[in-house]
């Protein structure tokens, strides 16, 4: 990155946030406030990812689905986007069937069920988590493997046993 600093201009309602936050956590400086903001927006997000618990093959799955969709600043309310987007791909799958093609849980050898029971109980934080490490797995061309999904801070079971519940 050329520098680290960054200018905005906030809208009314989140200058107000921040300048109360600022007040009650007594940093002094929205500047300052601003850069714990970020880094304490960082550290959720790593945090809900090191709780997500997948199979290689559910995240494999999910890569396949969620491959070129756009993060986006949008937070989704009681289901997210990857649960949406998985969703729309199983139910499409299944309705439209191409010929030699199967469905994603054939293919990845996953049960779709039991993955959207699971994306569906994610909160928005984590959700919007495994998108960008979904993004970011795609962005660096990390091999579709264990290892490859730790590199984006991801904890994937090897598919001996199944990893959510």
């Amino acid at each position: 990155m050329a520098g680290d600093r960054i200018s905005t201009r906030l809208p009314e309602a989140l200058a107000e946030w921040l300048s109360d936050r600022t007040d009650r956590m007594m940093t002094g400086s929205l500047d300052i406030q601003a850069r714990q903001e970020l880094g304490m927006w960082r550290g959720a997000l790593a945090g809900e990812l090191r709780r997500i618990r997948l199979t290689l093959g559910q995240i494999n799955c999910l890569a396949d689905v969620m491959n070129g969709t756009i993060i986006d600043a949008a937070l989704a309310g009681s289901a997210g986007i990857v649960f949406y987007n998985a969703a729309d791909a199983f139910h499409l799958a299944r309705q439209t069937p191409l010929p030699g093609e199967s469905s994603y849980g054939t293919k990845w050898d996953i049960d779709e069920k039991e993955l959207l029971e699971y994306l569906q109980r994610l909160g928005p934080t984590a959700d919007h988590a495994l998108h960008d490490a979904i993004s970011r797995w795609w962005q660096t061309d990390a091999e579709p493997t264990v290892e490859g999904w730790a590199a984006v801070g991801l904890t994937v079971g090897d598919g001996s046993a199944q990893a959510v519940s």
